[in-house]
């Protein structure tokens, strides 16, 4: 599962599992049926008209206005309006955000449109096996990207997210620690703290137990210096993660 973290505006990390290639395409397919069934309606409506009778250049004009700037444009007003995600994406419950984990803007919705091929359909119809090509080509970069990202998302620096965190807590977790009965805070300076520091270290212990390589177990080390600081202990106590666990627990005796 490959996956990225985020920090929210409260310093608390947050981590998202990436969208599989998987997910992406199926996403991509089900715009394009959903597309497909609008062609057929307009066809039949423009076709009961008559219109298509008048003639070739009107014809052609309105193929254009009705069909394909509607899908030309699909993807970048969509993604722009509803926060990174087309019908599909929304099916399927993923969306587009920034490497930072913030909603895509304009320059980031029409870079990825750019490197996705819809123009082409501007053009002649036959020119629709490039743009065919270059979605393969996508699902190829994407598929061997540390990021998944296709051409699109590496120069607009947005990758594509499941909406739910993989990793999230929230206060009813913390509070669901067990407790212990007749229970001495050790120190009772932890009420200072917020819900938020709580969940920070929380999620630290657990990512930690998770995965302890050295950036996590760096981040824990300087996580309890600085609770030791805020505290005002004269020093951080020896076993750090052990400290860091009965200042949580401290908090959650002393809040309740």
């Amino acid at each position: 599962m490959k996956s990225i973290e985020f920090e929210s505006a409260q310093n608390v990390k947050i981590e998202y599992e990436l969208a599989s290639v998987g997910q992406r395409t199926a996403a991509a397919l089900i715009d394009v049926f959903a597309f497909a069934i609008y062609f057929i309606i307009c066809g039949m409506v423009i076709g009961f008209s008559g219109f298509f009778q008048a003639d070739l250049g009107s014809f052609l004009f309105v193929q254009l206005l009705i069909v394909k700037l509607p899908w030309i444009f699909y993807n970048p007003v969509i993604e722009y309006l509803t926060q990174g995600q087309s019908l599909g994406k929304y099916i399927l419950g993923i969306r587009v955000v920034t490497l930072s984990g913030e909603r895509p803007g304009l320059r980031e919705v029409f870079t990825r449109w750019m490197f996705k091929g819809d123009f082409i359909w501007i053009s002649a119809d036959i020119f629709v096996l490039a743009w065919g090509a270059i979605g393969l080509m996508g699902i190829v970069y994407a598929g061997t990207s540390e990021r998944r990202q296709r051409m699109g998302d590496v120069m607009a620096n947005t990758i594509v997210i499941k909406n739910k965190s993989s990793v999230h807590y929230t206060l009813k977790d913390v509070l669901s620690i067990k407790n212990q009965e007749n229970y001495t805070p050790e120190y009772p300076e932890a009420i200072r703290f917020t819900d938020e520091d709580m969940l920070l270290i929380k999620n630290t212990i657990q990512r930690v137990r998770a995965n302890p390589n050295p950036a996590t177990k760096k981040f824990a080390i300087e996580l309890a210096d600085e609770s030791a600081r805020l505290l005002g202990l004269p020093q951080t106590p020896e076993k750090r993660m052990k400290f860091l666990q009965t200042l949580l627990q401290d908090y959650v005796v002393l809040t309740r």
